[in-house]
């Protein structure tokens, strides 16, 4: 049964907020924060130096996000698949290990060599297309009918023009405009009703009819706008690639009439949309550039859509129907949306694939023998499905309690104003968050639904670290979501809402259960296609409607919520905790670190004493300190004391090694290389490696602990997570 979730309804409690019991003595926590491959190779020197000093496998916890979870995941995953025979001396990823020289080898691992790259462009190229069809046909089906309809009725595009402040003579212009004039007017006499007549009882905000009304004659008001301004467009469009031919090609006018002429400029105009698409992405890592990039994104998702609409209605307006093999051709197009409706479901061609494709390459590593009887590391065959609920059994207590921390986008009133995310994380015994309830993590992975669906190990560990997507929290632009959707810029997954009335636990098939007919196992699979996420969620990216009670939830970065994984362990009531910070913070401003004292402050009402400015970078690039401790105040009655957070950053400071100092010579972006800058060197990876060692050690150093306390005793009724609990001396 899942814990209580929040509703509506304000909370009994801040304790509802919190999900462990409150320890007698101690619970270590870890937190990695994101940051792509720079943060994960930071934090595999963290994680070292933590293994080292006998912290690592004492921790009750470790939350990461992103890059970070990149390392926790594959520190899971190896320690459930690899024979303890084969450690050897050597900790699984530890300095040294066949895990990291593994991971130097393979450190461009999103596209490996010319093919590698070739094949990501492909990848690219393939996702683009898939997604776009299914609009750009449903733009050519709206602009066939609506032609064809103006054929018939006899009027010409030029006929719909407003002539000037005169009532235009067409027919079907003065009814459209008389619609939008009344609409307008219901909407004032509605305002007029709720404020004259019933201002002694007004109601409680968008609960009254009237502005269910309202809203709905507004957006009718605002259909008539565009079914005003299409034909204008649309004759616009004609003139404008008829001179681009002529222009461009060199071609008579008469060349925009034929078939080839239309699909050539087409092409064109698409082809401007998608190059001015891709300088609004390159734009939006800058945040000097922030109105141009609105801009530009604006112009570039309005054009992915108008190039197909207006081109069809303007052949369709002027051809009409001109044989029966027009309306064959439109029949084909509505089969092949309804066909990709059922059969071509997101999760099978959104770059979320592609990506966890290559994290399983890379992070997904088991020791074995070679054959030389030497030990090494290789990769797990990504048909091996790598479930999450799985590591447990295998894993024992080898590893400390794997939180992976995700974010819930959800753009209604469910979550604060402007935040528009909210927690969800993964562990291997419960999953889910505080707006949805937790739930086994088993009845999550939908091992029984189709393929590509599967949420393993891998694929919680891409969605982790989906950074980019149409949906991103409080970093969701509107423009640029809208465009990002249509282009499959998407890393985020739709998965099944467990709060939706259909939904119910998602296991294996069972292979005992009697077979059924081919006819009822067919229309069950056409079911389940056409219920699967496609363009309709994609749509609903675009326009931000995600919400907690459609059938399928959007996850996506856990930073989108908070980047280094602290409130979910102050959510866990943890005593110590060690944070580790490799986000690019190239102003020195400490955000991440900011917005989770915040949000645990908000969230939990949790009090964290910090000062971090001795770790932030000054002018020079330099900082005082990489770690900072501080101190953190449970409330009452949930208090457990003392609490101490351990805050360490990827910085440089003038006591580090001389090959840093000397790196940082030639690489000026050293340590706040970009997180799109996803492939890097061996020497780029063992200088955040080597950064992220002295954090730990730094950090291992401030973590007020006495040895005696760090000793594992067996728990009594325990949470099934492992608790430490000190034993008594």
């Amino acid at each position: 049964m899942p814990l209580a979730p929040r509703t509506k309804k304000p909370l009994p409690s801040v304790a509802a907020e919190y999900l462990d019991s409150a320890p007698e003595e101690l619970r270590v926590g870890i937190a990695l924060s994101g940051g792509g491959i720079r943060s994960a190779a930071f934090n595999l020197g963290a994680l070292q130096a933590l293994e080292e000093r006998g912290i690592l496998h004492k921790a009750e916890h470790l939350a990461a996000v992103s890059g970070g979870n990149y390392i926790a995941s594959a520190l899971a995953i190896s320690a459930a698949h690899t024979d303890p025979e084969f450690e050897n001396g050597k900790p699984l990823w530890g300095r040294g290990s066949p895990e990291e020289r593994y991971l130097r080898q393979h450190t461009d691992y999103l596209a490996p060599g010319h093919v590698g790259k070739l094949w990501m462009a492909a990848s690219v190229v393939y996702g683009f297309v898939v997604n776009y069809l299914p609009f750009a046909l449903c733009m050519v089906i709206a602009g066939r009918l609506g032609g064809w309809l103006l054929a018939l009725l006899g009027l010409r595009l030029s006929d719909l023009r407003l002539n000037g402040l005169h009532l235009p003579e067409s027919a079907v212009v003065q009814a459209l405009l008389g619609c939008g004039a009344l609409f307008l007017l219901v909407v004032l006499l509605l305002v007029s009703w709720r404020r004259q007549v019933k201002d002694g009882d007004p109601g409680n905000y968008g609960d009254s009819r009237a502005e269910g009304y309202a809203a709905r004659l507004l957006i009718g008001a605002g259909v008539v706008l565009v079914v005003l301004t299409l034909p204008v467009l649309a004759e616009l469009y004609g003139d404008a690639s008829t001179a681009a031919l002529s222009w461009l090609f060199d071609e008579s006018p008469e060349t925009f009439q034929t078939t080839t002429g239309r699909i050539m400029i087409a092409l064109v105009w698409l082809v401007v949309s998608l190059l001015l698409a891709a300088a609004a992405l390159v734009l939006s890592r800058r945040l000097r550039a922030r109105r141009l990039m609105l801009v530009l994104s604006s112009l570039a998702g309005a054009g992915l859509l108008l190039v197909p609409l207006l081109s069809s209605l303007e052949h369709a307006t002027r051809e009409g129907i001109d044989s029966p093999a027009d309306a064959l051709g439109l029949s084909a197009y509505v089969v092949i949306v309804l066909g990709m409706a059922v059969f071509v479901h997101n999760r099978r061609y959104s770059m979320h694939l592609f990506y966890r494709e290559r994290l399983n390459s890379a992070f997904a590593l088991r020791r074995t023998k070679d054959e030389k009887e030497r030990i090494v590391a290789e990769p797990i065959d990504y048909p091996e499905k790598l479930y999450f609920t799985d590591c447990e059994a295998a894993n024992g207590s080898r590893t400390p309690n794997l939180v992976v921390c995700c974010a819930v986008n959800l753009t209604t009133d469910d979550v604060p104003v402007g935040r528009f995310a909210e927690s969800f994380t993964f562990e291997t015994k419960r999953s889910g968050g505080p707006l949805f309830g937790y739930y086994p993590t088993r009845d999550l992975e939908q091992r029984g639904g189709l393929p590509g669906t599967h949420l393993t190990l891998p694929s919680i560990m891409a969605v982790s670290g989906a950074a980019l997507s149409p949906l991103m929290g409080r970093f969701t632009y509107p423009p640029l979501r809208f465009l990002m959707a249509l282009t499959n810029v998407r890393l985020g997954v739709w998965i099944k809402n467990p709060l939706h009335r259909t939904w119910q636990p998602d296991g294996e098939d069972d292979e005992t259960a009697p077979r059924r007919g081919w006819l009822v196992r067919a229309a069950r699979s056409i079911r389940a296609g056409w219920l699967e996420p496609g363009a309709l969620y994609v749509l609903r990216e675009a326009l931000g409607g995600a919400k907690s009670s459609h059938r399928y939830i959007y996850l996506t970065d856990g930073g989108h919520w908070e980047n280094l994984g602290v409130v979910e362990l102050l959510r866990r009531r943890c005593t110590h905790v060690l944070c580790f910070d490799a986000s690019c913070d190239q102003a020195g401003d400490g955000l991440d670190i900011g917005r989770a004292i915040a949000l645990a402050r908000s969230e939990l009402s949790v009090d964290i004493e910090l000062d971090p400015r001795p770790v932030l970078p000054d002018a020079e690039g330099m900082s005082t300190q990489m770690a900072v401790l501080g101190v953190v105040s449970y409330p009452p009655p949930n208090d457990v004391q003392p609490a101490q957070l351990v805050y360490a950053k990827a910085v440089l400071t003038s006591a580090a090694t001389w090959d840093l100092h000397a790196f940082k010579a030639r690489d000026g972006r050293f340590p706040n290389h970009s997180t799109s800058q996803q492939m890097f060197t061996d020497e780029q990876f063992e200088a955040y490696r080597t950064l992220g060692h002295e954090a730990g050690k730094q950090a291992a150093d401030l973590l007020e602990i006495p040895a005696h306390l760090l000793r594992r005793a067996p728990v009594a009724g325990g949470n099934g997570h492992g608790e430490l609990q000190a034993k008594p001396t």
